[in-house]
């Protein structure tokens, strides 16, 4: 096969609110992929798809042409996109109507599959669902037996909540890339896993889902 008809390498891209976020979501997309995941890449824009329900389209606009640039500077053909935003609530009838638009915005507008990770009510409620994850990355730290069996898309401020009640240093954002990959690594992330968050599982059932 001449160089010329040598298909390009794949990229997945991957938005979000925070680098934190977009570093947690590159552990949980490699864990998640259904095949040989392509490599990824990041698009470091603040887009606040969630916040902005009645102004949706133009943010989902510049999204897919800042995916599609980032894809073309890497010389690569887009394979997926990813999107973080917090919900900033619970997974109640809006976590729907605010889920349902955004995906069929983003379904709408790309030449490839996309998963939405809508976290109810942030990230740390997902990183909340692995237990066993925290005392790997400190040894002070420790969930309550309580939290590991609560419904954690109703924990209203997981942030806060870690702080409080994890244990000693305070949990900090920084520490969450660590917290997911400590989760990967050891075997804990699936689909379905055993901690209780259906925002977490909505967005693993569309990332599983797409074609290798």
């Amino acid at each position: 096969m001449n160089q010329r008809s040598r298909k390009p390498p794949s990229v997945i891209i991957v938005a979000g609110e925070s680098d934190n976020d977009r570093e947690v979501l590159r552990h949980l997309i490699r864990a998640l992929h259904p095949g040989p995941c392509p490599k990824i890449e990041m698009i470091k824009d603040k887009i606040r798809l969630a916040a902005a329900i009645d102004q949706l389209s133009p943010r989902v606009e510049t999204l897919r042409k800042n995916a599609l640039a980032k894809a073309k500077d890497c010389k690569a053909e887009l394979a997926g996109l990813v999107v973080h935003a917090d919900l900033d609530g619970v997974a109640d009838e809006n976590y729907d109507r605010v889920r349902a638009r955004v995906s069929d915005q983003l379904a709408n507008g790309l030449p490839c599959p996309s998963a939405l990770a809508l976290a109810a009510v942030e990230m740390e409620a997902w990183l909340m669902q692995f237990p066993d994850a925290f005392p790997k990355v400190r040894r002070g730290w420790a969930m309550r037996p309580e939290d590991c069996r609560r419904d954690l898309a109703y924990v209203p401020n997981p942030k806060e909540h870690l702080q409080r009640h994890l244990g000693r240093p305070p949990y900090r954002e920084s520490d969450s890339p660590l917290i997911m990959e400590a989760a990967v690594k050891n075997g804990h992330v699936s689909a379905t896993p055993k901690g209780n968050n259906r925002s977490f599982r909505d967005f693993a059932a569309e990332l599983s889902a797409w074609a290798t």
